[in-house]
């Protein structure tokens, strides 16, 4: 019997400071993900969900060229032509950590290019970095396809103008890492040879804390989204009602280290 926490088109590896490392694995197709792919996503996100050694967790890719140019078109694409439109499912409510309500904080490393379906992943993260040399495009309505789900999702994280111009502009352009910085797709660029181990050092500090309080803190921003701001911050409101009287029994107050301040 296979292990449960094998893959073939991921890597996935937890050290011993609860970070999980998961690669995305197919850079001889540039990272797209198919139906395999989406399928492992949704088994993994279980196990990140209910194996509480798991902290944080970094999510790259292999290669030099891509992080991910979303689906596979070279295998058709996600969509299953067997099946009526509305029977299609949405790739993204398996890729996705915050659809499979996964609480605990995503690290993305972002390298090469980011394109298309790769949007699914950054738009359920909660931290992106990235290289220099990576590039942000979504390539839909250049081969007749409608630019919808993806950047939609993306709203919730960058400007409208910024959207609609990715959307509309297809192929014929590509965001550099310098503008996604700017519009705060992405929250720093990192020497390429030099990411993964930034996007686990981020994860290490935040694995640090309390997993109640880190937990908490994600499900109340992700849900705001939902709400009006008023409604937002009430529902905020439960979790630390909830999650507080946890972390402060928990935490030694006089015990935390003096804070080593570091500016970005």
């Amino acid at each position: 019997m296979s292990d449960s926490r094998e893959f073939e088109t991921i890597l996935f590896e937890i050290d011993e400071d609860g970070i999980a490392t998961v690669t995305l694995n197919r850079p001889e197709s540039l990272n797209a993900f198919d139906h395999a792919m989406v399928d492992e996503f949704s088994r993994l996100w279980k196990i990140v969900k209910q194996d509480n050694s798991i902290l944080a967790v970094v999510l790259q890719a292999a290669g030099d060229r891509a992080f991910s140019t979303g689906a596979d078109v070279k295998k058709g694409g996600y969509a299953d032509p067997s099946l009526y439109p509305f029977n299609q499912d949405d790739p993204g409510q398996h890729l996705g950590p915050k659809s499979n309500k996964v609480w605990k904080p995503i690290i993305c490393a972002v390298h090469g290019m980011c394109a298309g379906g790769a949007f699914y992943w950054l738009n359920e993260s909660d931290i992106i970095i990235c290289s220099p040399e990576a590039t942000f495009f979504d390539p839909h309505v250049t081969f007749g396809l409608v630019a919808a789900v993806e950047p939609t999702g993306a709203l919730a994280r960058i400007p409208l103008a910024e959207v609609v111009r990715m959307s509309l502009l297809g192929n014929d352009e590509r965001m550099s890492a310098e503008t996604a910085l700017r519009i705060s797709l992405v929250t720093e660029i990192v020497p390429h040879e030099n990411l993964n181990a930034r996007a686990k050092e981020l994860a290490g500090i935040i694995a640090k804390k309390h997993p109640v309080a880190i937990e908490g803190t994600v499900l109340a921003l992700w849900e705001a989204l939902d709400h009006t701001h008023s409604a937002g911050v009430r529902n905020a409101l439960r979790y630390c009602l909830l999650g507080n009287p946890i972390t402060k029994a928990d935490v030694d107050r006089k015990a935390v280290p003096k804070a080593k301040w570091t500016l970005r």
